[in-house]
């Protein structure tokens, strides 16, 4: 009998602290206003000739609307630089043929504070990709150039450092394609931003 009544005392217990501890503060975190930010890291190419990847990096800006007392939705432009990746395994007249991709976005950025100090976000939008390399066939032989808007998406973490400051892990895809050349990059980054 004491077993039961422990075991009934501990489940009560707990389904008293289980909100409790998933409840959100009632002190808003949302961000709102305008904000930039920065980020460097990997750029990853496995398309056609291209096996290996190389650096990238980037710069944004916008504005930040709160939502709800935990979530905001930002509006915001930028441009990325999404690294040269060297053709491997083709022939002497091909191999060693550098791609290189590049571009502008605008889109959207949806970010819910889990905490105070930590925030979960999604983003996404329009990707003018400005391209060049080889095409993506068996015997890649023209290497072309391309302008065209396409789309980004991606998600990442960060840390709000102080009420201005925060810091992120990211990664995103940008499709990259055109004129028969497929550079569509995923992209890992660390990011730092600053709110206004």
């Amino acid at each position: 009998m004491n077993k039961k009544l422990l075991a009934v005392a501990l489940a009560t217990a707990a389904l008293a602290v289980v909100p409790a501890a998933f409840a959100q503060s009632t002190t808003p975190t949302a961000q709102q206003g305008w904000y930039v930010a920065a980020d460097a890291g990997y750029a990853a190419l496995d398309k056609g000739p291209y096996d290996n990847g190389g650096i990238a990096g980037g710069v944004k800006g916008g504005y930040r609307f709160a939502i709800n007392p935990e979530t905001s939705l930002g509006v915001e432009v930028g441009y990325q630089y999404l690294g040269q990746v060297t053709a491997r395994g083709l022939s002497s007249d091909t191999s060693g043929t550098k791609s290189q991709l590049r571009g502008t976005t605008a889109g959207l950025d949806l970010r819910y504070n889990l905490s105070p100090s930590w925030y979960g976000e999604v983003r996404g939008g329009a990707f003018y990709a400005q391209g060049q390399g080889l095409t993506d066939n068996v015997n890649p032989q023209q290497y072309l150039q391309f302008n065209r808007t396409q789309y980004y998406a991606g998600a990442g973490v960060g840390y709000n450092i102080t009420p201005q400051w925060s810091a992120g892990l990211n990664y995103n895809y940008y499709n990259g394609t055109g004129r028969g050349v497929d550079l569509a990059t995923n992209v890992y980054t660390v990011s730092a931003e600053y709110r206004f």
